[in-house]
């Protein structure tokens, strides 16, 4: 957003510095012969003369938008007095006799004052003038205030009438310069409009007395440096400086200084474009943060999870090793004592199963870390899934014969995978399901459609435990659970993610069933 807003600034700038390059151009060529000829001008008044200088070449603020720009002008000669500038936007009457006043110094509450009375702006366009008289000082053509005086109006029956109310506003003025001169009341006569029309009497005389509008016309007063330039363009800020040195026919010393500067605001100028774009980044900004804050979110549940397992899987690991070196234990002990020869046989093979049950423990686990962790590579073969399938589920069988068994395929079913591993997964969901199914129950092996299920009748597994059942060490009724380290499912999940297939647990209504998709 930052680079877009430099850019767009950036192209406004230049935009507006040639726009003031072609008024100064305008105010300098065209206007330029114009006014400083008396022929052209009709008259040979001084009075006149300097007045048609002020008022024909007064530059408003540009209007798209109101005080983007701000544009001054000025005309001096060589001695530095002035003899136009855009301080001189009022006309003052005694009489018949017409009396230039300088603006240039007055608060901002005087030319407010001034624009109301004169009903210039926009919202007072439509109502009649109101009563508006000044006192001010006298000198030749000039005039200095020394205050307005504005009797506003209101409508009563279809017409306009005094309010009653009298605002009277004091103006600044130098005492040097009105000392011994007559004070008059006056009435206004004119007032060149120094602004857009578009705007309040408020606006107007904020832009009047900005300090940004007095640096400027400081400058353009300025008779030093003619026949010169300056340019300043910046994404944020453009100013123009122009001056040329005229011959002028009726000015002291015949030749003049004419003046051109102007300030200009690119990025306000864009604001109308930088408003909605920037909303949109903030709103773009904000659900980027809320997408990110879930997903952070989700990764400190998952990471959450994964401590919560880890703890879990030390508990269910010190607990599985606990028994039989409880055991080993106590079986060591006893043969420590005088034993008969039968029951030290009968200890000693009591220590081996425990040995060998701990071993497999050991093994379970050592083989799911290397499958982890990708150690033990897989070695594809293809052979027939429906072969191996039927291999181990005889295998899986218990020797009493008190389950009962169901095998369907409707295809051999060729796979390319590593059958050792294969077989040991199949291993895992057959023991699980011989563990769980009640005596006279049945497990059935089906093959279609590209998947490969166990199902055993039996009690289902509780919902919330389903999405955990590949978990390590995790057991959804341990109470029920006398055999198994709880492991075998957790290896045969990574068995599967292996191979790339998918896997799952489900509720039937003969009862459990785990699957995997090979194709």
């Amino acid at each position: 957003m930052g680079a877009f807003t430099l850019l767009l600034g950036q192209q406004r700038a230049q935009l507006m510095l040639s726009e003031m390059e072609n008024r100064a151009d305008f105010f300098d060529g065209n206007f330029g012969k114009y006014l400083l000829d008396s022929k052209e001008l009709g008259t040979d008044d001084t009075a006149q003369l300097r007045r048609a200088l002020r008022w024909q070449s007064f530059r408003i603020d540009s209007k798209d938008p109101p005080n983007v720009q701000i544009v001054e002008t000025a005309i001096t000669d060589k001695n530095g007095d002035v003899l136009q500038s855009n301080r001189w936007w009022l006309t003052v009457r005694d009489g018949d006799t017409d009396y230039d006043v300088d603006m240039g110094d007055q608060p901002q509450k005087v030319c407010e004052a001034v624009l109301v009375g004169s009903a210039m702006t926009k919202e007072l366009r439509s109502a009649p003038f109101p009563e508006m008289t000044f006192e001010a000082w006298v000198d030749g053509d000039q005039a200095y205030l020394k205050s307005v005086t504005v009797c506003p109006t209101k409508e009563v029956n279809g017409s306009w009438e005094p309010t009653g109310e009298v605002n009277t506003v004091e103006c600044v003025y130098d005492e040097s310069k009105v000392k011994n001169l007559p004070l008059k009341t006056m009435r206004w006569a004119s007032l060149r409009c120094p602004g857009p029309s578009d705007l309040t009497a408020k606006q107007l005389a904020a832009s009047l007395t900005s300090p940004v509008r007095l640096a400027l016309r400081e400058w353009a007063e300025n008779p030093s440096g003619a026949n010169s330039s300056e340019e300043i363009v910046r994404p944020w800020l453009v100013r123009q400086y122009q001056r040329t040195m005229k011959y002028c026919d009726y000015a002291d010393g015949g030749n003049v200084i004419m003046s051109f500067a102007a300030e200009g605001y690119p990025l306000k100028a864009c604001l109308p474009i930088l408003v909605p774009a920037g909303a949109m980044s903030f709103t773009l900004a904000m659900l980027c943060a809320v997408i990110l804050s879930f997903a952070l979110l989700r990764v400190w549940r998952r990471q959450e999870r994964v401590e919560q397992v880890r703890r879990e899987t030390t508990a269910a690991l010190a607990h599985e090793l606990k028994t039989p070196l409880s055991v080993l234990s106590a079986a060591a002990e006893l043969l420590g004592d005088n034993l008969a020869p039968e029951k030290q046989a009968h200890y000693l093979d009591v220590i081996q199963t425990q040995a060998q049950r701990m071993d497999g423990s050991v093994r379970k686990m050592l083989e799911l870390s290397r499958l982890e962790t990708g150690v033990q590579a897989l070695r594809r073969e293809e052979f027939p899934l429906a072969a191996l399938a039927q291999e181990r589920l005889t295998a899986a069988l218990p020797a009493d014969g008190r389950l009962h068994t169901e095998f369907a395929s409707d295809n051999e079913y060729t796979v390319n995978a590593d059958r050792a591993l294969l077989a040991r997964a199949l291993d895992a969901l057959l023991e699980n399901a011989v563990q769980h199914t009640p005596e006279g129950g049945c497990i059935t092996v089906r093959i279609a459609n590209g998947m490969l299920s166990v199902a055993n009748t039996g009690d289902a597994i509780p919902d919330h435990a389903l999405p955990r059942l590949w978990e390590a060490y995790y057991q959804a009724d341990p109470s029920r659970s006398t055999k198994g380290d709880g492991l075998g499912l957790s290896i045969a999940k990574t068995v599967f993610d292996l191979h790339g297939y998918t896997c799952g647990a489900e509720n039937t209504d003969a009862g459990p069933k785990f699957w995997f998709k090979f194709a």
